[in-house]
């Protein structure tokens, strides 16, 4: 079961449905959208519909106007809606995009007025939608019905790699007719992704690191927080290990007596829910002397991450990596 809840954590969108230019990069920092810069200037449409599109299932999806009444049905969607379209185009988002803890767009979704706790067909079918886009992992039953009742349903591809994020922002921009702001942010993505590369081909004795959660699970390379430490500089020592979970292989659980054998320089961590101060799960490994001797702990390198960019799905992962890498750079 803990293997379960750190794999809800680290990819976020899971936990509510199963339920260039230099000179004008876009900023997709928290605090900053594309839907209140749509509202100051019109994103020129680079193609007409009705558009076509062919998606995670398999399935021809035809788009016959642009989308004004979207449905979001995970935190990720939210995080990428809000920042390719005006809010007053989505009409519903999930609850969890209110949570500053996990979201990246908390704040900023007060106008949409139905916030999913959990994800129905009744629910949505009563918005009267003209897009509702959902994951694979969504309820077939729920699918089915949206589909019989003549909805527009567009399921996504769910890949939060960096690559299968940049993928997806580019697909939806194109899908809901705003190509140019989706474009612009990808291409800042691989941009930004670039100098973490240079930065991290530049340093000589990289750091070894442990993602490690409340929960005693960590995250191999094949993951996203996995490819964050790589990208940030460092070197995740569970893959360097060759270790792999036994229920979910890329996210297995680490026994205090292995992680004393990893003896990671740096244990990254994020915290599940507001927290003041220090976790008190830090403080514990901190204050256990079976820990003592691990040199991220001796030396005082635990650091607790911004969950909201770290377990995101959205383009906001490459916050997560840069803050990474400001720490393991001593910036």
């Amino acid at each position: 079961m803990k293997a379960l809840r750190i794999l809800l954590l680290s990819l976020m969108a899971i936990i509510l449905v199963a339920c260039n230019n230099d000179d004008a990069a876009p900023d997709t920092t928290k605090g900053t959208t594309a839907g209140e810069a749509a509202n100051e200037t019109k994103q020129e449409e680079t193609s007409e519909y009705p558009k076509t599109f062919t998606d995670g299932r398999g399935k021809e999806v035809t788009i016959n106007e642009k989308p004004s009444r979207i449905v979001s049905t995970t935190l990720a969607m939210d995080e990428y809606l809000v920042a390719l379209t005006n809010l007053d185009n989505i009409v519903a988002v999930t609850n969890m995009s209110t949570d500053a803890t996990i979201s990246n767009v908390a704040g900023l979704t007060d106008t949409v007025k139905t916030k999913f706790e959990t994800v129905t067909s009744e629910q949505i079918l009563a918005l009267d939608p003209d897009l509702v886009i959902v994951p694979s992992y969504i309820s077939p039953d729920i699918l089915n019905q949206l589909d019989d009742a003549g909805l527009t349903t567009y399921q996504i591809t769910d890949n939060s790699s960096f690559e299968g994020v940049i993928d997806s922002v580019k697909v939806i921009g194109e899908i809901i007719g705003e190509e140019q702001k989706a474009n612009e942010i990808a291409a800042d993505i691989e941009k930004r992704m670039e100098t973490l590369k240079a930065d991290a081909e530049g340093v000589e004795s990289k750091k070894r690191v442990l993602y490690y959660t409340e929960y005693l699970s960590s995250v191999t390379d094949n993951t996203t927080i996995g490819e964050m430490i790589q990208l940030a500089g460092g070197v995740n020592v569970v893959s360097e290990a060759g270790i792999v979970g036994d229920d979910y292989p890329d996210f297995p659980n680490l026994s205090k007596e292995v992680l004393v054998e990893l003896n990671p320089e740096v244990i990254f961590t994020t915290a599940w829910g507001a927290v003041e101060g220090e976790p008190a799960f830090v403080t514990e490994w901190k204050n256990d002397p079976a820990l003592s001797d691990v040199a991220a702990i001796k030396n005082n390198q635990v650091y607790v991450l911004d969950g909201a960019n770290v377990t995101t799905a959205s383009h906001f992962i490459i916050e997560g990596a840069e803050e990474m890498k400001a720490i393991l750079a001593g910036e």
